[in-house]
């Protein structure tokens, strides 16, 4: 007879690999929902539940002595102010100090119509970095209390306005995706929590910590409000190197550290004057914050400085020591305004020739000798000095090729066996000689970077059609040298 197969087996296969194939199919979808759950748009804030607080007797109430060494590494920061008030050019939060109930409700009117749609987070990051900025301080929420970022605990906020996303998210994302240093501004004073509870307020930037009086949708007292503002800054939006508070923090800051204790406190912390220069040098960490205008907020016509006392504004604070927070005030529908730019692209073009003198440096003996400004590599023994000062057009032994020029005597410097002098990127060296009277210098710009009117005097040049710049101050690098003893102060 015929071998015949017994097919029952055969039956029950094709069922089988048949709920195989649709476990497969379904598991798949599983992860892939997972996977598809966890990953949010750019720039999207991370949910979570409340952190875990350090216990109060651990906390150390001051800033990690690394992580400030690290602020001074960067030198040179990008402040930014900005909201709702931007429509009208007014400074921001200000306006509601002694203003009349109607104004107040106008200006917080402003929100409904605020919808910045030409906002690009990696545009300003791309600019920024271009600048030669390390670190950027972002204002979270100002004295109005109009809060930039999507909480809980507000519903004065930029998620519920026509745009409806979340800035300081994009904000945090596109800074750190190109190398920088986030850190958060964060008002403790909140105009807006006295607008809607009612409570008498001592003054715009003066938090009322020990106020009950329930705000928001959370309907917390003041202070738990704003830890719990702070606890969503901390842990939504990736690492944040620093926090930044405009007026008085303590309960904040120390909560700041419960979180995390690595935190870095700029404003609250550390001494951070306002559109002035401090006169003498200090070997630890400090911030000068200045305006490329006079206001913080934007403004449609301002008096602005120029790219040039920028420049000396950084120069003079490296030297003693210092941070430069340079703010903008974007404009309101989320663009760098032209002016503003145009000093960021200045400081750009001075940064890319010379910025080896302002990075990772600290002050000298002396901040200065005369007019020119001194800042030293880190480190003990030998060190390598940046000597920064104007070139004059009309110095002795300028040419059409060697366009401007200088000599100058360092008389807190000594020269060694490794000293060599050069202008920052420029080839070549300069001529030197050390005696009892210091380290004498002749240098000459070779560097053509930009065509410039000619800024000098002399007529057989001034007849040129063109003459090469920029007429900023230079750079000068000098390795290898040691502090001249006995000479300790500016001169």
């Amino acid at each position: 007879m015929p071998k015949t197969r017994d097919t029952r087996k055969t039956r029950i296969k094709p069922r089988f690999c048949q709920w195989i194939w649709i476990g497969l199919v379904l598991v798949t979808l599983c992860l892939a929902g997972s996977c598809q759950a966890d990953r949010s748009p750019p720039g999207s804030p991370v949910s979570g539940g409340p952190p875990e607080l350090l216990p109060e007797d651990e906390v150390r109430l001051s800033n990690d002595p690394e992580k400030a060494e690290v602020f001074r590494d960067a030198g040179l920061g990008l402040f930014v102010h900005w909201g709702p008030n931007s429509q009208v050019g007014s400074e921001i939060s200000w306006p509601l100090n002694h203003a009349s109930r109607e104004y107040i409700e106008k200006y917080y009117a402003l929100a409904d119509t605020f919808n910045p749609t030409g906002f690009d987070a990696g545009e300003w990051a791309r600019l920024a970095k271009l600048a030669g900025m390390e670190y950027v301080v972002f204002t979270t929420k100002h004295h109005d209390g109009f809060c930039m970022f999507d909480t809980k605990y507000s519903d004065f906020k930029i998620t519920n306005t026509p745009y409806g996303k979340d800035i300081v998210a994009q904000i945090a994302a596109a800074f750190r995706n190109e190398g920088f240093l986030v850190g958060l501004y964060y008002s403790p004073g909140d105009f807006r929590y006295h607008y809607e509870t009612g409570i008498p307020q001592q003054g715009l930037m003066i938090p009322a910590f020990d106020s009950e009086a329930p705000f928001g949708p959370q309907k917390k007292g003041f202070l738990a409000y704003e830890q719990g503002q702070l606890e969503e800054l901390m842990t939504r939006y990736g690492d944040i190197f620093m926090l930044w508070f405009d007026g008085n923090c303590d309960p904040l800051k120390k909560h700041a550290w419960r979180v995390r204790q690595d935190i870095f406190i700029g404003r609250g912390e550390i001494p951070t004057p306002e559109q002035r220069i401090p006169g003498e040098a200090a070997d630890h960490a400090w911030e000068s914050c200045m305006t490329t205008s006079w206001q913080w907020s934007y403004q449609p016509n301002p008096d602005l400085r120029t790219s040039r006392e920028v420049i000396e504004n950084l120069i003079k604070i490296r030297a003693r020591g210092g941070n430069m927070l340079l703010n903008v005030g974007p404009r309101p529908d989320g663009r760098i305004s032209d002016h503003d730019e145009a000093i960021l692209r200045d400081l750009g073009l001075w940064m890319m020739m010379y910025g080896e003198a302002m990075r990772g440096v600290r002050p000298w003996t002396v901040t200065n000798e005369g007019d020119v400004w001194l800042t030293r590599s880190k480190g003990e023994g030998p060190a390598t000095l940046y000597a920064i000062t104007d070139f004059d057009y009309d110095a002795e032994g300028t040419t059409w090729r060697q366009f401007s020029g200088r000599r100058l005597t360092l008389r807190s410097v000594l020269a060694t066996e490794e000293t060599e002098v050069s202008i920052l990127g420029q080839e070549g060296g300069c001529s030197w000689h050390q005696d009892d009277d210091g380290l004498h210098i002749t240098a000459f710009n070779l560097h053509t970077v930009q065509f410039i009117a000619y800024p000098g005097s002399r007529p057989e040049f001034a007849q040129r059609q063109w003459h090469m710049g920029p007429d900023w101050p230079v750079a000068l690098k000098i390795t290898g040298v040691m502090p001249k003893e006995g000479i300790t102060r500016e001169r």
